[in-house]
């Protein structure tokens, strides 16, 4: 065995042995190494991969920046931050990856090429994807409700307010998400419950509707119909939040002393 392949095999003794997916390339970013696991996950046999560039299996939009991001790691000799990257997989399909990245050096220190694990992410950035999409549809419905709509946590603090909400109460929304919502939505007094605090809408066992007399950031006080309805985990059952409507009285001039 010549020296030169025996500095790119002794470091993967036990990498076969690895849960995740490992490659090592040299300074040029060719692939010399790839275990098992690697191979599985691009889906393509190690005499497919050793020897070609690793940008060849990246995406278009990644290849580019990666290719002189691998380089500026290369030539300073500073260890590169994680990263993520879309990596091609056979049959066409691309995952994203987390790559983690350190840079191998010989006895003398020269940097002579980088080892890399892939942690596949496309799982969790696909269910953030569509956790932004929802919510980015809610936001939308709530905008499109004339009523006013507070959204809150299992805590009790703002988690969105659509615009007839910041109407109402004078509040804007990006003041109040993440604030107890006492702090924008002020409940003088339940008026059908005899209520003096706001606390029993977010320890809400089922939805609850009545009257209340709320004082809007200017001070003013106005009576106001309100429904609040628990947000229930569907595998515990337990509350997540609590969904509270504001709108116009039962009755006009209902008596608030």
């Amino acid at each position: 065995m010549s020296k030169e392949t025996k500095r790119w095999t002794s470091s993967l003794v036990d990498m076969h042995d690895l849960p995740v997916a490992y490659t090592e390339v040299d300074e040029r970013g060719v692939i010399r190494l790839v275990n098992e696991q690697g191979c599985r996950m691009i889906g393509m046999p190690a005499e497919a991969l050793v020897g070609h560039e690793v940008w060849e299996f990246l995406s278009s939009d990644d290849s580019k920046q990666s290719r002189a991001d691998f380089f500026r790691a290369i030539e300073s000799g500073e260890e590169p931050a994680v990263v993520r990257r879309s990596i091609y997989r056979a049959f066409g399909a691309y995952l994203t990856h987390e790559l983690h990245r350190r840079l191998v050096r010989d006895e003398e220190g020269r940097v002579v090429g980088m080892s890399l694990v892939m942690i596949d992410v496309s799982d969790a950035e696909t269910e953030h994807r569509e956790a932004l999409q929802t919510r980015q549809w809610l936001e939308s419905a709530l905008g499109a409700i004339p009523q006013a709509v507070v959204v809150t946590d299992a805590l009790g603090f703002v988690r969105s307010m659509n615009g007839a909400a910041e109407r109402l109460t004078g509040w804007v929304a990006a003041e109040l998400v993440g604030l107890p919502i006492e702090r924008g939505v002020s409940i003088v007094r339940a008026v059908s419950r005899g209520e003096t605090e706001l606390s029993f809408l977010t320890t809400l066992d089922e939805a609850w509707n009545g009257d209340v007399e709320l004082e809007t950031r200017a001070g003013e006080r106005v009576c106001v119909w309100l429904s609040a309805s628990p947000v229930l985990d569907q595998e515990t059952g337990y509350v997540n939040g609590v969904v509270t409507v504001l709108g116009t009285p039962r009755a006009k001039g209902v008596a608030v002393a």
